[in-house]
């Protein structure tokens, strides 16, 4: 993570075990990914402006908001519900720290993602640990009881190396790993361009009542396991029965017996049941069985993971 005074940087995430059994105090590993989002302070005047404007992974600008200073009153947007999430952001971070943006002086800020804002590898933690290392605050504080997760997200995308995530009395314990599978040139990432929500995902989780302490246990040994795989049939079958330890809880089918029921390899799940990439294992012909079915994103393990 390489930040200065006007530069901020935070890398994606991915979730490879826990899901959502992390919010019940399972561990779950949580891997940085290359791809990130800066935030850069361009240039200030005296505008009494905050000119922000955001940028996808093409250099084109996605989203812009001028706010008046110190007051972030919405001056001009061009996505309301953005802006407004973004305000909120903002004047919470005042509130934590008193010395933010409490002068009138203008402010241009840029942010730039380096991956496509829909694949879900963290295009608002990486926002939230941005803004908040800007802030000079806690991030946990910023994230605060507003979003429903775990907050693995957050502890991902402040480090630059994979992480056992544990939720203990509601406090975040963060074990910093060596994750280095050496079948990793057999593992690919697919995105299913399926953007789930996972507030929805959450809710419904924490309505079922009475997870099973043993199905948490057993979630967590998995996990605790999977660093020390050496064969990649050793990790397929502890991910296999992980994801099916999820989808008896969740009463809901694994994305491989929906979509993809004769392919030979692993594949799973990826945080948010039904969200944006699975992890799969490499199987002759693999390309051609995706691709036939109408999914080219495809990405090697190596190209994105840290």
């Amino acid at each position: 993570m390489h930040q200065h005074e006007n530069h901020f940087y935070s890398h994606g995430k991915l979730l490879l075990t826990g899901e959502y059994f992390i919010l019940c105090g399972a561990c779950g590993l949580a891997l940085p990914t290359i791809k990130g989002q800066s935030l850069t302070i361009l240039k200030r005047n005296f505008s009494s402006f905050l000119h922000w404007k955001s940028y996808d992974e093409i250099n084109k600008p996605w989203f812009e908001v001028i706010f008046k200073l110190p007051s972030l009153e919405i001056f001009y947007e061009t996505e309301k519900k953005i802006a407004k999430n973004l305000r909120y952001l903002l004047l919470k971070s005042k509130k934590l720290q008193k010395s933010f943006l409490n002068s009138s002086l203008g402010i241009h800020v840029k942010t730039k993602l380096e991956f496509p804002r829909n694949w879900g590898l963290g295009s608002s933690s990486t926002l939230i640990h941005n803004i908040a290392k800007w802030a000079k605050i806690d991030p946990y504080m910023l994230l605060g009881n507003d979003f429903p997760g775990s907050g693995y997200d957050i502890a991902c995308v402040s480090t630059s190396k994979p992480i056992i995530y544990k939720l203990y009395k509601k406090k975040p314990y963060i074990i910093p790993i060596n994750f280095n599978p050496p079948f990793r040139n057999q593992l690919f990432f697919l995105h299913l361009n399926k953007k789930q929500n996972t507030c929805d995902g959450i809710q419904f989780f924490r309505s079922k009542k009475n997870i099973p302490t043993q199905s948490i246990e057993s979630i967590s040994s998995i996990t605790q396991k999977i660093p020390f795989c050496k064969t990649l049939e050793e990790f397929e079958k502890l991910l296999l029965k992980h994801e099916m330890i999820i989808s008896k809880i969740l009463n809901i089918p694994t994305i491989k017996e929906t979509y993809f029921p004769d392919y030979l390899g692993l594949i799973k799940s990826l945080g948010a049941w039904g969200g944006d990439f699975v992890l799969i294992s490499f199987r002759k012909g693999m390309r051609n069985y995706f691709y036939n079915k109408g999914f080219q994103t495809l990405i090697s393990f190596d190209e994105m993971i840290i």
